[in-house]
């Protein structure tokens, strides 16, 4: 199903300080893909990873979340020292919820501001900023309950619900893993059969990324760190999986770049199950995420790859990924203005993306050093 533990080919620990450093590198491929596909209509979001299967990086960030979450927290839930792995979590979730609300603030006064200056109605309507102009007291108490939530600034609510789960999935999890996963899916196959949705305020809409749906693919990434913790590989390398892994991320790309979306179900499926709905988390969705993290798993070089040094930039952004997130959010927002108010060619995408790339990157080395949490260059090459 997805990645491991020690042996080769597995999701353990590597030799930076306990630390995978294939966690943290994909975790940062996959944000560098959301700063991109969130700059629409530059020429490299055509090129991302949405564009040749049925998941993107919404899917590889939440499943490398949950890998990551199980082999932080999974240890610490033991008799007797429960409540206070409960309470880091619960830290965690106020600095989720902090960066949310100061991100989307600091967003809506960027848009508002450039709706002011250059007058862009349909951009600043394309933010679902509308509410918080005609009903800012509702738009303001919607936001600091997460149910209002401005475009491209929708995931770390999602986040805030995972995380706020994680102590009953890891209570679950550590005591039996696929239970865990059996009511996970339950969760998930319910949520999906009877619309259960969380409902958003100001405005008659739901969430963008359903939480009640996102938790299977995050309990899914949970189940594998809390295995390899354990020093265990959940589901190990094998020809007849890899073989159908590898055939059904090729049948993906090439059922994309025919141009088609959704999955060729036959009549008979049901419609709970017959989707590639982001929202709610379509099946194709998860098995395609769950195909390539499976063959990724069992690529025994990756992780000496990944200790590179052209990979240490990719590395760091990961480490620091909330700031990461964060700070990509609000760069993109200041070049999508550009881009709707300044015509911009190849080169100029080129730059500005690798200029945004480069801040995030000098931001995120820069807090780490400061924490005393940066792993230095020198120590990675030749690790």
């Amino acid at each position: 199903m997805n990645k491991a533990a020690a042996p080769s080919g597995a999701v353990g620990t590597s030799v930076r300080g306990g630390r995978d450093s294939r966690i943290d590198v994909l975790r940062g491929l996959a944000l560098i893909t959301i700063f991109v596909d969130h700059v629409p209509g530059n020429l490299y979001s055509y090129y991302t990873f949405r564009m040749i299967g049925f998941s993107d990086a919404a899917e590889a960030f939440v499943l490398i979340s949950g890998i990551a979450a199980g082999l932080a927290y999974s240890r610490h839930f033991q008799p007797g020292k429960t409540s206070s792995a409960i309470a880091r979590i619960l830290r965690r979730v106020r600095t989720i919820y902090l960066a949310h609300i100061f991100a989307s603030l600091a967003a809506a006064v960027m848009i508002v501001g450039a709706w002011h200056i250059f007058g862009l109605d349909e951009f600043m309507a394309s933010f679902g900023l509308k509410w918080l102009l005609q009903a800012p007291a509702a738009a303001l108490a919607g936001l600091m309950l997460l149910t209002y939530q401005i475009s491209y600034f929708n995931i770390l609510p999602l986040y805030v619900v995972l995380f706020l789960f994680l102590p009953g999935l890891l209570l679950l999890g550590t005591c039996r893993i696929w239970l865990m996963l059996a009511c996970s899916a339950a969760l998930w196959l319910v949520a999906r059969y009877f619309g259960l949705k969380l409902p958003s305020y100001p405005g008659e809409y739901t969430w963008f990324f359903n939480p009640l749906c996102w938790q299977f693919l995050f309990a899914i990434g949970l189940a594998v760190g809390i295995a390899a913790k354990k020093g265990r590989v959940l589901v190990g390398p094998h020809p007849a999986l890899l073989g159908a892994a590898a055939a059904f991320i090729v049948f993906a790309a090439w059922w994309r770049l025919s141009g088609e979306y959704a999955f060729p179900w036959p009549d008979f499926v049901p419609d709970v199950l017959a989707d590639t709905s982001k929202q709610t988390l379509g099946p194709a969705r998860i098995l395609h995420i769950l195909a390539v993290a499976y063959i990724l798993s069992c690529l025994p070089f990756l992780r000496r790859l990944f200790e590179t040094k052209p990979f240490y930039p990719v590395m760091v952004m990961g480490q620091a990924s909330l700031v990461t997130f964060v700070s990509g959010s609000l760069i993109a927002v200041v070049f999508q203005v550009m881009r709707v108010t300044v015509p911009l060619t190849l080169l100029a995408d080129t730059l500005l993306l690798l200029a945004g790339l480069s801040g995030q990157f000098l931001l995120a080395q820069f807090l780490l050093r400061r924490s005393g949490r940066l792993l230095p260059l020198e120590r990675v090459a030749t690790a």
